[in-house]
């Protein structure tokens, strides 16, 4: 996608190809669910979950570092472009296949740290070359992020992934896979994955092969930024999967199985949140560095009045829902119900409070997001054994709400001290004050029986016409913005 597209079209279509993957990662749940059941969707998902991970890890925090420090190094020499795209792949690929080969050579120990039976070492070792595949795709798809390019994020990570999957899932119902077989023909989807971002990227840009960088810049200091950042990504990602792991470690297959269906329903709602994120994260780099706070502040206000606006009603649907989606998973799914609640409250926090996350790593202060980052997984997982014993899966959710709340209110504190950033404005007031209101006329509604159906269409319906003048300000300020 050209950088020269307005944030409204960027907004529309990265916003777009993130909903499929949303959509595909649910169907992908649901069909595991129905063809394997709870326990052969839990064996997917927590070696799946476990080399997704390990992916994270061995990427060293380079993607992040290849968005900050791209722009500057191409505006001194074209070719220092190719030089950061082939410098980043060496440093991760080097790492990732280093881990891939440890983790496969010592799949049996390794499987006893996410599973009670270590006889399910396979799960592990079938999808551990995910570990080096998913690590070079991220770097390319970071580096066109860099300049501005979205095609990477839409094409790769939440087209070709995805709908990869959903094909495989439609088989799954006419050719008999076992679950170890789904899962290496998942772990074959990310090869060809990496060969398509790998190749298009290269095409796209006329890359060369080059380690030579022609810059006061050099390689230190762009592994100094990135490091710490490997702890943040890690550490971000870990938060959302890592109860996956746990419950599989000191629960059952099945209660992992339920917490990753309820975790896929509640962070598609944050598909919203990455979407901003994606499309704004070049414009507040260019911000900090003319040391513009005020462009910031604009930047920032604005991207938290379309996420309160527009996530409500993603959030409330599914609250108001959350019996039945998790039934459509399968009857055992039910119980997970309440852990989707949970989770629901913690993404509330996520998305109202804005890109806060994104403000700190890109004006430089990283130590304070690895800080952040660190603390709401230590909490979560802390929380997570903890909560567990007494309220089994419910307690993995409400364990992720609590970190969720306390990473993103860490965030805009720092974000309010460095920036002067104020989240509630007036615009934000009539929001939240609107929203609780119509929250508690749908409780009264639902006390007194009437239908739910009708009460949710009668309280979306006010909802949009008591916005309908916010809502052509909001599309008014992303269509005028490049």
């Amino acid at each position: 996608m050209s950088s020269d597209h307005s944030n409204l079209k960027k907004l529309v279509l990265v916003f777009t190809a993130k909903g499929v993957k949303g959509v595909g990662g649910l169907l992908l749940a649901w069909v595991l669910a129905k063809k394997y059941g709870a326990y052969g969707s839990g064996l997917f998902f927590i070696g799946y979950t476990f080399a997704f991970l390990c992916a994270n890890l061995a990427q060293l925090g380079i993607g992040n570092g290849c968005l900050r420090f791209i722009p500057q190094l191409k505006s001194e020499d074209d070719g220092n472009l190719s030089s950061m795209w082939t410098i980043s792949q060496l440093i991760v690929g080097s790492f990732a296949l280093l881990l891939c080969v440890a983790v496969m050579v010592f799949a049996k120990p390794v499987a006893g740290l996410v599973f009670k039976d270590v006889s399910k070492w396979a799960y592990v070792f079938y999808a551990s070359p995910i570990i080096f595949f998913w690590s070079l795709t991220r770097i390319n798809i970071m580096v066109r992020q860099s300049l501005g390019d979205m095609s990477g994020i839409t094409l790769v990570e939440n087209l070709i992934i995805p709908l990869g999957m959903l094909v495989l899932s439609g088989l799954a119902f006419v050719v008999e896979f076992s679950v170890l077989g789904f899962l290496a023909a998942v772990t074959s989807l990310y090869i060809v994955s990496f060969l398509y971002a790998f190749m298009s990227t290269r095409r796209d840009y006329g890359l060369k092969f080059s380690i030579g960088l022609h810059s006061s810049l050099g390689v230190r200091e762009i592994l100094v930024y990135s490091i710490p950042l490997l702890i943040i990504a890690f550490s971000q990602t870990s938060l959302i999967w890592i109860n996956t792991l746990i419950l599989g470690a000191v629960g059952s297959v099945v209660e992992a199985a339920l917490f990753v269906a309820a975790m896929k329903v509640a962070v598609s709602i944050s598909i919203l949140l990455y979407t901003f994120n994606s499309v704004y994260a070049p414009q507040i780099s260019t911000a900090y560095a003319c040391d513009n706070n005020d462009s910031i502040r604009n930047l920032y206000r604005d991207v938290t009045h379309a996420l309160t606006f527009f996530s409500f009603i993603l959030l409330a649907g599914v609250a108001v829902y959350a019996d039945m989606i998790m039934f459509f998973f399968g009857a055992q799914y039910s119980a997970g119900t309440a852990c989707l609640l949970w989770m629901l409250l913690g993404q509330i926090c996520n998305c109202y409070t804005g890109p806060v996350g994104y403000l700190l790593i890109l004006s430089g202060k990283s130590k304070l997001e690895v800080f952040n980052t660190v603390a709401g997984l230590i909490l979560n997982a802390g929380l997570c054994l903890l909560l567990y014993n007494s309220l089994g899966v419910s307690g993995a959710g409400l364990a992720f709400c609590l970190s969720n709340v306390l990473i993103n209110l860490l965030r805009y504190f720092q974000c309010r001290k460095f920036f002067g950033i104020s989240w509630l404005d007036r615009k934000q007031k009539f929001f939240i004050c609107l929203q609780l209101l119509l929250v508690g006329t749908y409780q009264i509604f639902n006390f007194n029986e009437l239908n739910r159906e009708v009460s949710v269409a009668v309280l979306l319906a006010v909802y949009l016409l008591l916005n309908f003048s916010n809502i052509k300000v909001l599309i008014g300020n992303l269509r005028s913005q490049h």
